[in-house]
């Protein structure tokens, strides 16, 4: 372990921080992709919401916003994931209403395609992450047992500050995973139950009156 605490975003300035939100899509978070008599996702959408209203604040403090959508296409998958996928079926297939994101992006954020699960598969967002240098992430999305779980591994394994925020990251109604890995999260990467605190302290060491944010145009 090193002396920096990689959960902890203090100190970083705006610009070196971004939003990132997982999949937040319609076959994952829009009560119509469910097929019984009851939606089964309505946490996912409820924290979509919350995550978005989030990201625009966010924003206007100076931090970038990033969205992934997981885009299915067989044709770029290896082998061995295509035996696990089926275009017919499949969440997300490419071009489908699914695969499109439940909630609008905030002004001035960037969308990044994603082939699976793991986000840090995608050049386009490591790449991303480079030309704005940076730092630190704030991670929310869906759903928990997978693509969050993946986004968050993989930013403590490339040493990245992260924090996740409880609030901001879900699964299905049903999906019995979610408290153990809440759990998982508290400990290992102290999660905190909200992401207000988040802004609180970037507020602290935001822009300094006068000073313009960098701009979060897409190289």
């Amino acid at each position: 372990m090193t002396d920096v605490d990689v959960n902890d975003l203090a100190g970083l300035p705006p610009h070196q921080v971004a939003a990132v939100l997982v999949d937040f899509q319609n076959d994952f978070c829009h009560p119509d992709a469910c097929h019984g008599p009851a939606p089964t996702n309505t946490a996912n959408a409820a924290t979509a919401r919350r995550a978005n209203d989030f990201a625009g604040r966010a924003a206007r403090l100076g931090m970038h916003v990033i969205y992934s959508r997981q885009v299915l296409s067989l044709a770029r998958l290896t082998p061995l994931q295509r035996q696990r996928e089926d275009a017919e079926t499949g969440l997300c297939v490419e071009g489908s209403w699914g695969a499109e994101l439940f909630v609008d992006p905030v002004p001035g954020s960037a969308i990044v395609r994603k082939d699976r699960f793991d986000i840090w598969q995608s050049r386009e967002f490591i790449d991303l992450l480079d030309a704005w240098g940076i730092q630190g992430l704030i991670i929310g999305g869906v759903e928990l047992r997978c693509c969050v779980l993946f986004a968050v591994l993989g930013a403590d394994e490339r040493g990245y500050r992260c924090v996740v925020p409880h609030d901001l990251v879900s699964g299905q109604d049903t999906d019995g995973a979610i408290a153990p890995i809440r759990q998982y999260l508290t400990v290992v990467y102290g999660a905190p139950p909200t992401a207000e605190d988040i802004l609180t302290a970037v507020m602290q060491t935001g822009p300094k009156a006068g000073q313009t944010p960098p701009s979060s145009d897409v190289p």
